[in-house]
């Protein structure tokens, strides 16, 4: 009986942590290079066996455990490539390849994001719409010439133009083997607790544009309405194994 509460308890918990995601991914379908997030949900044995084993060196073999039910295994970023929308501006940049921009906020703290919607300051520093300032290879960016310069398919900045042209910087565009191992820590930047990120090699910039997001909203909506359905069923699961518990309890076994 209790088994049966545990279950439908945990599966209540999936349908949550997914209601939650396809929240986040519906809120952020306009946000430029949004990656959807997703859910991975795995048995609970083996979801308990990950956590067991997550910072452990020494890894033992688990005998066995009692089924209890699905839990959430992990959050996945699904790093599928998103529209490229034209906008004219000078200081938009769309990506194309699995590359993320590098942010560096004002107490010096480095973050990973695919919104390219940058804007320069009065003193010529590259900033997102928080304030960060956007890094190259040589630091903070900083343009002179606002209206005087373009980017190359390969992340170079030029200002000036003809004989005069000159190379300044170069963006600087990582990527990451495994993104389930960056950690989302507000809208759409990253961190790389682990730094696993590497020079991008086969992403292109593209400037005057950006990145749309990669959500679905016909799908999302649609995976809304299923998972809402299925919650309700699982609550209903946990009160009637609640009621269940109670009558046995205080029922069961009574003495006349």
């Amino acid at each position: 009986m209790l088994r049966g509460l545990y279950i439908s308890m945990n599966s209540l918990n999936v349908q949550q942590a997914k209601i939650n995601t396809v929240s986040n991914n519906l809120a952020n379908a306009d946000t430029p290079g949004y990656k959807k997030n997703d859910i991975e949900v795995g048995n609970f044995p083996h979801a308990l066996k990950l956590a067991l084993e997550k910072g452990s060196a020494e890894r033992r073999e688990i005998l066995g455990f009692a089924n209890l039910g699905n839990m959430v295994s992990k959050e996945v970023i699904i790093n599928s490539q998103g529209i490229l929308t034209d906008t004219g501006v000078i200081t938009d940049f769309g990506l194309q390849g699995q590359g993320y921009f590098t942010l560096e906020s004002p107490t010096g703290e480095e973050f990973y994001t695919r919104d390219g919607s940058f804007q320069l300051d009065r003193d010529g520093y590259l900033l997102n719409s928080e304030g960060y300032y956007v890094i190259g290879e040589g630091g903070p960016i900083i343009i002179s010439e606002p209206n005087s310069f373009y980017v190359k398919e390969d992340g170079t900045i030029i200002e000036g133009e003809g004989e005069d042209a000159q190379e300044i910087d170069r963006l600087r565009i990582v990527e990451f083997e495994d993104t389930s191992l960056l950690r989302k820590v507000d809208g759409n930047y990253f961190t790389d607790p682990d730094n696993t990120g590497t020079e991008a090699e086969n992403t292109r910039v593209s400037q005057r544009s950006l990145e749309k997001s990669n959500v679905d909203m016909v799908k999302e909506i649609s995976s809304m309405i299923a998972t809402a359905r299925i919650y309700e069923s699982s609550h209903k699961l946990v009160q009637i194994n609640d009621e269940l518990l109670d009558k046995s309890i205080n029922q069961v076994g009574r003495v006349k």
